[in-house]
């Protein structure tokens, strides 16, 4: 894979496997890893997920809200980035979101993952490998997570779309 310069105005997509950090002085850029290119951008990764959010008529504190509420969880709560004909394009962070060394990895972009001794190796449906400098255990708690998070939109999709029965009242 050929890396290549990207202006700033990078927006996540299906295509997004993952944004890793790259801290270089005082400085964060971002490496993204597509699924046939990767790319170093001039901006934080919490800054594209942000920008990406918004673009797709979302915002992160709205997808770490309603994830929140899915999974009764309080931090670092994988996110629906947004959704295409009722599939949803989920971010895990390795770490918390506002953390200057967090790694977001695409759902449907992990293959296997592979524990290490300091850490843990996500293998990308591209046959790429990434160390991860997190245990292993939280990674797969993020996987868990994630696949909890999607199939509680699926659910709803098959509620909106009419094809679920859910009884004669809908309770809020």
């Amino acid at each position: 894979m050929q890396m290549k310069k990207q202006s700033s105005n990078h927006l996540i997509s299906f295509n997004t496997y993952m944004l890793k950090p790259i801290i270089d002085g005082n400085t964060t850029k971002t490496r993204i890893i597509e699924h046939d290119n990767e790319l170093i951008v001039p901006r934080t990764p919490i800054h594209i997920v942000r920008k990406s959010c918004h673009f797709y008529g979302n915002s992160l504190q709205s997808a770490t809200y309603s994830a929140r509420t899915v999974l009764k969880k309080r931090h670092k709560v994988p996110i629906v980035v947004a959704h295409d004909f009722g599939r949803p394009f989920v971010f895990l962070p390795t770490m918390s979101p506002t953390s200057v060394d967090n790694m977001w990895i695409a759902l449907h972009a992990i293959s296997y993952l592979e524990a290490d001794k300091t850490g843990c190796i996500v293998h990308l449906a591209n046959n790429n490998s990434v160390k991860v400098n997190v245990s292993d255990a939280t990674i797969y708690r993020q996987y868990a997570l994630g696949n909890m998070l999607k199939e509680d939109f699926l659910e709803k999709q098959k509620r909106l779309n009419g094809t679920a029965y859910f009884g004669p009242f809908m309770n809020h």
